[in-house]
């Protein structure tokens, strides 16, 4: 997959779009595809608009002084760039490192082209299908199927693979978790009606 040029306005149908090949390719729901991105936009705010505009103009500057920015925003956060949530599917950059090192995702060669990746609006719902997928398998692979347990991929996908409990028998999901899968519920019940009211957009807002 080549990531789009970066532009943080897409229109609604690519990014409906997208969603609908993440969801072919990793063989997972799109309407939890669409939930996880509804949920993170909801959740945007103010620090998210400043630290994406920042991190806008960071992969924009050539390498020695998108170095010096770097370290300053690192200094001003007071946390490394890595663990900063970018983009509309609010992914770490150690979380995209994770993913590609499992082979689902091709890792972009350098960091600013790694941020360029997280910040691509289009690239949105692959890296949330990717992480879901990785889930997936890390599960099954100790035999745990979460193939029908939408609540607890949505529990997952802001915790990490794991959580804290590690792979275990009976999952428990978040309150965060239950109203993903029920958003997700209501995606594949009404898909077009949704799509044109609830499709994620940076900030959060919804038209």
């Amino acid at each position: 997959m080549t990531t789009a040029a970066l532009n943080l306005q897409a229109p609604r149908h690519d990014t409906a779009n997208a969603v609908q090949r993440a969801a072919i390719r990793f063989q997972v729901d799109a309407g939890l595809i669409d939930a996880i991105l509804a949920d993170e936009a909801a959740r945007w705010d103010m620090a998210d608009t400043l630290q994406n505009a920042l991190m806008k103009v960071l992969v924009a500057l050539p390498p020695r002084p998108a170095g010096r920015l770097q370290r300053f925003a690192a200094w001003l956060t007071r946390r490394p760039l890595t663990t900063h949530s970018l983009g509309l599917a609010q992914m770490k950059l150690g979380t995209l490192q994770e993913v590609a090192r499992s082979g689902f995702l091709p890792l972009p060669a350098g960091q600013q082209e790694q941020i360029r990746f997280l910040l691509d609006p289009l690239a949105a719902p692959y890296l949330v299908a990717a992480r879901l997928r990785q889930t997936l398998d890390h599960w099954q692979a100790s035999g745990v199927d979460l193939s029908c347990r939408p609540e607890i991929l949505g529990t997952l996908y802001s915790l990490g693979l794991t959580g804290k409990a590690g792979v275990h028998a009976e999952p428990q999901p978040s309150s965060r978790g239950l109203e993903i899968a029920a958003l997700a519920g209501a995606y594949r019940a009404a898909p077009l009606q949704l799509a044109l009211r609830s499709l994620p957009f940076q900030g959060g807002a919804t038209p």
